[in-house]
C-alpha cells in the first residue's frame, strides 16, 4: 500500500465531477443554412434551448480529462512504497537512573505499546534494548519483539544522577544513521537528546517521603547516630517509622510532615548489637530504596606507631605530642611492629626500606642559623595539593641524605623542604629536611592536613579489618593480599546476593546496588563491614516527574527512511503533458471539422 507524502494533494479528485459536470452541459442549436440536405448527417445535434443538463455522452476529450486530472493528483500527492529489503531498526534506551524504580511498570507497558505500534506486520526489523548505566552490556539485540520484552526485568535503574550521551551514542551505533533511538525516561527532556534520540517520558508527580543523609559520632564513649529524613511533595505526609536491632524491631512511631519539610532523627547505638548496627526503616511508598538506612559504628583501621621517645629532647616531645592528637593511631614499643615510625633524623635503629616512616631533621645545633630564603614552590602531588606554605619559615638546618628514588614536594629556592621516597618493597617515607621546633610550621595547618593525609594513604593500604557506612554503588578501596596463588575477594550481602570479584577487578568493586549490610573478605579474612544506603536526593525527588511523548515523530521519521519514491514519476509528467496536448489538438481538430455557415438566398435550411 502507498504511502503519500502529500496527502492533501487528494483534493485534487474533485476535478472529476467538474470534468464531468462540464461535459453534462450541452451547446444551444443555431441555424445554419446549407446547400442540400445530404449535410444534415454531419451536424452535431445540440440543446435547442441553450445550456442544459443532458445525458453524459461518451467521448475522448472526456476521458482524457478525467485521466489528466488522476495523473495531476498521482503527482500531486507524491506516493511511495516500503524498499522490499526494508529493515525497521530500533534502538530502546531505558534510563537507568533510581528514579525510574517508581514507574518501572509504566516503562514496561509503554515499550510494548510502542513496539506494538513501531512494527508493522509482516516486516524485517533489528531491535536493541539498553541501559543507560554504561558499565553493563546491552539487555537485547535481536528481531523479536517477545524477546525485548522478556529481558526487561534485566533492566536495574539504581544509578543517580548521570550522562546519557554515551548509551544514546552506543544505540545510534547498533541501529544505524536511519534507524530510531527512543530514550524512555520519567522528566520532561530540558533540551533535545544529542544523536537524534525521541523522548518517551512515562512519568507523572508522586509523593515521596525518605531517608536523606545521615551523621554517626561518638560522645563521651557513647556513639549517637543522626538522620534526616524529608518529604519531597507538595502536600503533607504522615509515615510510621522505627528502629531494627537484629531482626527486632522498636515499636512505631508517627513522622508528621509539612511540604518539602527535612527533620532530623536522632537516637544512641544500642550496647549490644551484632557488630554495632541498626536499621531505619519508614512506611514503604513508591520509591523504595530511600525507605530503609542500614547504619554501622565506624570502626577504621588503627595505625601503631612508633614514635620517639618524649623526653630525648624538645624536638622529639613535640613531634610525639603532634602524632598522638591524630585519631584511631596506637603507640608501638617496637619499630619493627610499628605501622609507621615517627624519627628525628639520625635514628637509633637503621630506617629499613620496607618500612613507612615520617623522618624529620634534627634540632640545629646552632641557635642563630639563618633563616631560608627564595620563593617556595610546590609540586604537583596530592599530598600537597591545595595546601598554603608561603608563610612557612624555616632556619638552615641539617638536610637528611637524598635517594634518587625521592620527589620532592616543597622547595625553598633549590633547597628541598619536603619529599617522598617510595620504596620497592612499596613502603613509603615522607622526610622534613627542617627542625620543627625552630620553625613556625607547627603553628600552619598545612602541616598538619600533610601529615594526616600521609597517615591515612598508609591507612588505606593496610590490610586489616574496617567497619563503615557508604552510599549505594560508592567505590570501595580495599587492601588485600596479591599473587597469582591468592584467593579472590567474596562480597555478600544481607539480602542473600553473593559475588566473587578477580583480583584484576577489585578496582571496581563497589557497594551494594540497594540498602543492605555487606560483608568483603578474603580466604576466610574479613576485610570490610559496611552499611549502604542511598543518598541521591536529586533521585528521590518524584514532584517534578512528568508525561512527555515523541515517538509519533519517531515513527514517521523511521518510516520515511524505509521508503523508496515512484520511479515512474518522470514518466507520468510526460504522459499528463501528452494527455493535455491530445485534448487540445482533439478539440480544435472537431471546431475545424464543422461546416461552414451557407451563402444567403440558397435553397435549403435547417
Amino acid at each position: 500500500m502507498p504511502v503519500f507524502a502529500n496527502p492533501l494533494a487528494l483534493w485534487a479528485l474533485l476535478g472529476i465531477p467538474i470534468v464531468l459536470g462540464i461535459h453534462f452541459l450541452q451547446r444551444r442549436s443555431r441555424r445554419v443554412k446549407v446547400t442540400t440536405l445530404f449535410l444534415l448527417q454531419q451536424l452535431q445535434r445540440e440543446s435547442e434551448q441553450g445550456n442544459r443538463i443532458e445525458r453524459l455522452r461518451s467521448s475522448i476529450p472526456l476521458w482524457l480529462q478525467l485521466l489528466m486530472v488522476l495523473l495531476f493528483t498521482w503527482l500531486l500527492a507524491a506516493p511511495s512504497w516500503t524498499r522490499k529489503d526494508a529493515v525497521y531498526r530500533i534502538a530502546i534506551v531505558l534510563d537507568s537512573s533510581a528514579s525510574m524504580q517508581a514507574f518501572r511498570p509504566e516503562a514496561e507497558t509503554a515499550v510494548q505499546a510502542f513496539l506494538r505500534k513501531a512494527l508493522p506486520l509482516g516486516s524485517q526489523f533489528e531491535l536493541a534494548l539498553l541501559g543507560t548505566d554504561s558499565s553493563s552490556s546491552n539487555l537485547y539485540y535481536g528481531d523479536s519483539s517477545t524477546a525485548l520484552l522478556e529481558a526487561m526485568p534485566q533492566w536495574q535503574p539504581l544509578l543517580g544522577t548521570h550522562d546519557f550521551s554515551p548509551a544514546l551514542r552506543s544505540a545510534r551505533s547498533l541501529v544505524g544513521p536511519e534507524g530510531a533511538v527512543l530514550l524512555v525516561t520519567d522528566h520532561v527532556p530540558a533540551a533535545e537528546w544529542p544523536f537524534e534520540a525521541k523522548t518517551l517520558s512515562i512519568g507523572h508527580s508522586l509523593p515521596n517521603v525518605g531517608w536523606a543523609g545521615l551523621s554517626v559520632e561518638e560522645k563521651d564513649g557513647q556513639w549517637f547516630w543522626r538522620a534526616l529524613v524529608t518529604n519531597y511533595g507538595s502536600g503533607p505526609q504522615m509515615r510510621d517509622w522505627q528502629v531494627t536491632v537484629d531482626g527486632a524491631s522498636a515499636p512505631p512511631s508517627k513522622l508528621a510532615l509539612a511540604p518539602r519539610e527535612t527533620r532530623t532523627l536522632s537516637g544512641p547505638f544500642p550496647e549490644k548489637t551484632r557488630d554495632g548496627g541498626l536499621q531505619l526503616v519508614l512506611t514503604a511508598d513508591a520509591f523504595s530504596l530511600d525507605d530503609q538506612m542500614p547504619l554501622l559504628r565506624p570502626q577504621p583501621k588503627s595505625l601503631a606507631l612508633h614514635l620517639p621517645a618524649s623526653g630525648k629532647d624538645e624536638n622529639s616531645r613535640e613531634i610525639t605530642a603532634l602524632f598522638r592528637k591524630f585519631a584511631h593511631v596506637s603507640s608501638a614499643s617496637q619499630a619493627g611492629k610499628a605501622d609507621v615510625r615517627v624519627i628525628v633524623w639520625p635514628p637509633s635503629i637503621a630506617l629499613e626500606p620496607d618500612q613507612n616512616a615520617c623522618v624529620f631533621s634534627a634540632s640545629s645545633r646552632d641557635a642563630n642559623a639563618p633563616t631560608l630564603r627564595g620563593q617556595i614552590v610546590t609540586e604537583a602531588h596530592p599530598l600537597v595539593e591545595g595546601l598554603n606554605w608561603q608563610s612557612l619559615l624555616v632556619r638552615e638546618s641539617m638536610v637528611v641524605p637524598g635517594d634518587p628514588r625521592d620527589r620532592v614536594l616543597l622547595w625553598q629556592g633549590t633547597r628541598p623542604l619536603i619529599s617522598l621516597r617510595e620504596t620497592p618493597s612499596g613502603a613509603r617515607q615522607l622526610f622534613c629536611h627542617f627542625d620543627l621546633v625552630t620553625s613556625n610550621a607547627l603553628k600552619l595547618p598545612a602541616v598538619a592536613v600533610l601529615l594526616h593525609r600521609f597517615l591515612e594513604t598508609l591507612r588505606r593500604d593496610k590490610i586489616e579489618e574496617e567497619q563503615g557506612n557508604y552510599d549505594l554503588r560508592q567505590r570501595l578501596h580495599i587492601a588485600h593480599r596479591a599473587g597469582n596463588d591468592t584467593a579472590p575477594l567474596g562480597l555478600k550481602t544481607s539480602t542473600g546476593e553473593s559475588e566473587s570479584v578477580p583480583l584484576h577487578q577489585t578496582h571496581l568493586l563497589r557497594a551494594p546496588a540497594r540498602p543492605s549490610f555487606f560483608e568483603v573478605s578474603q580466604n576466610g579474612q574479613m576485610l570490610l563491614r559496611g552499611a549502604a544506603h542511598f543518598a541521591d536526593t536529586r533521585e528521590a525527588d518524584l514532584s517534578l516527574a512528568g508525561p512527555f511523548d515523541e515517538t509519533s515523530s519517531l515513527n514517521v521519521r523511521q518510516t520515511e527512511s524505509l521508503l523508496e519514491t515512484d520511479p515512474n514519476r518522470q514518466l507520468w509528467s510526460l504522459c499528463l503533458l501528452v494527455l493535455l496536448l491530445s485534448s487540445w489538438w482533439w478539440g480544435r481538430g472537431r471546431n475545424l471539422a464543422r461546416p461552414a455557415a451557407a451563402t444567403p438566398g440558397k435553397p435549403a435550411s435547417v
